[in-house]
């Protein structure tokens, strides 16, 4: 038992290893001026937009059949539940303390996509993962990145609906568009709530508990409509495309079978491009991480980081949602019959919520519109937070072991 977890620690140490190295060469290549901050940001537009939505297609359409939806159902509930369990620890952690507004996103969104899929990769190659993977890592591998992917759309989609109101300083105070505290503006004046509108010329008077159901009403669907418009993104349509491919027989077929019409060069095109969406990403991370401590050097940038607002958002991220996820797991893959008898998914489902904090919390600052001195204090933890990646092999360790011991 001792070599056994030795073998899988110092196979995720490895693993955490290549994506620090390939974040690594990303940073390099910035320094030596290869490419720009401004290039890296078009390069990771790129590969979100196109070789993840192709990447989402084959792996999902490939793994997926009508014989097979038990394998993923599990993956959206189990998904929507740790976001919502890391959502309250840093709703509570960033009150109680009275930590900055980015520290809930920051404990809530994880990288889901890029570095899990690194790691998979590194996995496959150590052997970490040959004693779940039932005689053949490579398909075993295969698995494992649908069951990533899967959970990344919907990590996705909640990171974009729900992060920017978490990042808006809306939430320290009324809304400027708010319900009790509306004014409202007639004949060129402000009115409190409590005036009722002129008379006269004519006009008719407007109850004001009307126009205030009036306004509720408009906030109403101005959210609905905006939480709906998250969904209409390239990544969640190269999901859906995938899914529907993979669930109907004859397309599953065509675009995934030996012998199908399109799998020797349309799939096979898109499966090109996919590749290349995870090294990217992280190489864009290294990018990122040199711009960030570029601008420290020079002075730019006041945004300071207190070391206990980043203890606490590491050791939730890193030891304390694995402490959640792996007992939960362990518990519904041995004693019930709600997760399908696949090790690898039970492996992916402990090991979901975990990892550093989602570099998309750069993009929810912009969005609510943070001051540059909030920015830079993300950037500045970002830039932090993945030097603690290595961490990431206490929970992978855990989630193996744990994986063995549920398939005994």
């Amino acid at each position: 038992m001792p070599s056994s977890i030795v073998v899988a620690f110092l196979g995720a140490l490895e693993a955490s290893a290549s994506v620090l190295l390939t974040i690594f060469y990303g940073g390099i290549a910035a320094y030596f001026g290869l490419i720009s901050n401004k290039s890296s940001i078009d390069i990771s537009r790129l590969a979100v937009n196109l070789f993840l939505p192709c990447l989402l297609f084959v792996n999902l359409g490939s793994d997926i059949g009508l014989s097979d939806i038990h394998r993923f159902t599990p993956i959206i509930v189990w998904s929507l539940a740790y976001n919502l369990i890391a959502l309250f620890l840093g709703s509570i952690l960033t009150r109680m303390f009275k930590l900055p507004r980015f520290v809930t996103s920051a404990v809530t969104f994880n990288n889901t996509t890029s570095l899990p899929l690194l790691l998979l990769q590194s996995f496959g190659e150590s052997g970490a993962l040959s004693s779940i993977s039932g005689g053949d890592t490579k398909a075993a591998i295969s698995r494992a990145q649908a069951y990533f992917l899967l959970n990344a759309s919907i990590s996705n989609i909640l990171t974009f609906s729900l992060g920017p109101r978490l990042m808006s300083k809306v939430n320290d105070g009324p809304t400027e568009e708010g319900d009790e505290d509306v004014s409202i503006v007639e004949g060129g004046r402000e009115m409190s709530p409590n005036q009722t509108g002129p008379e006269g010329d004519g006009g008719e008077r407007v109850p004001l508990l009307a126009k205030r159901t009036q306004v509720r009403a408009t906030n109403w669907a101005r959210l609905t409509g905006h939480f709906l418009l998250q969904f209409w993104n390239p990544t969640f349509i190269g999901a859906c495309i995938g899914i529907f491919a993979g669930l109907v027989p004859v397309l599953h077929h065509h675009f995934f079978d030996q012998g199908g019409i399109f799998l020797a060069w349309l799939t096979v095109s898109l499966k090109n491009l996919g590749n290349l969406f995870a090294s990217l990403q992280v190489v864009v991370v290294g990018v990122k991480l040199h711009s960030t401590f570029a601008k420290i050097r020079q002075g730019e940038g006041s945004g300071s980081l207190p070391i206990f607002t980043t203890a606490c958002i590491l050791v939730i991220r890193f030891i304390i949602m694995p402490a959640i996820s792996i007992p939960i797991i362990y518990a519904l893959a041995a004693k019930t019959r709600l997760l399908a008898d696949d090790p690898i998914l039970w492996f992916c489902m402990m090991m979901m919520p975990v990892g550093p904090t989602a570099l998309r919390l750069t993009s929810l600052a912009d969005v609510s519109k943070a001051d540059e001195s909030e920015k830079m204090t993300v950037a500045k933890f970002l830039a932090l937070s993945y030097f603690f990646t290595p961490m990431i092999c206490l929970a992978a360790v855990g989630s193996l072991k744990a994986t063995e011991l549920a398939g005994a």
